[in-house]
């Protein structure tokens, strides 16, 4: 049986922040989008390359809790978020962006 490597959401998220902080640095994150209109996330995944971790942008607004959110910029710098909980995947380069089931509880 195949295993899937996972990763603890806490420590995928400090990864991705210590990661962006490089010039090359990047990450691969797949995740369910969620439609605020609609009130309903997409059941299909959707998988970004070449992602560096952004801080909040002042014209943004959020009227839940903004640690809900992961901020993100994609390859081509496009200013990109998710909803945390929907994170699924999460690659980085240390290891050729094998994406690791990300784990949202404490063993």
């Amino acid at each position: 049986m195949d295993t899937v490597d996972t990763m603890h959401i806490r420590d995928a998220m400090r990864w991705a922040k210590e990661i962006s902080k490089l010039p090359e640095g990047s990450f691969t994150i797949a995740f369910f989008p969620y439609s605020r209109q609609k009130n309903e996330a997409s059941d299909k995944l959707v998988v970004k390359e070449g992602c560096k971790y952004r801080s909040q942008l002042p014209q943004e607004q959020f009227s839940i809790d903004s640690d809900n959110f992961f901020l993100f910029s994609d390859a081509k710098g496009d200013p990109k978020m998710c909803y945390k909980g929907l994170i699924r995947y999460m690659g980085f380069p240390q290891d050729g962006y094998k994406l690791h089931k990300i784990i949202w509880y404490d063993e």
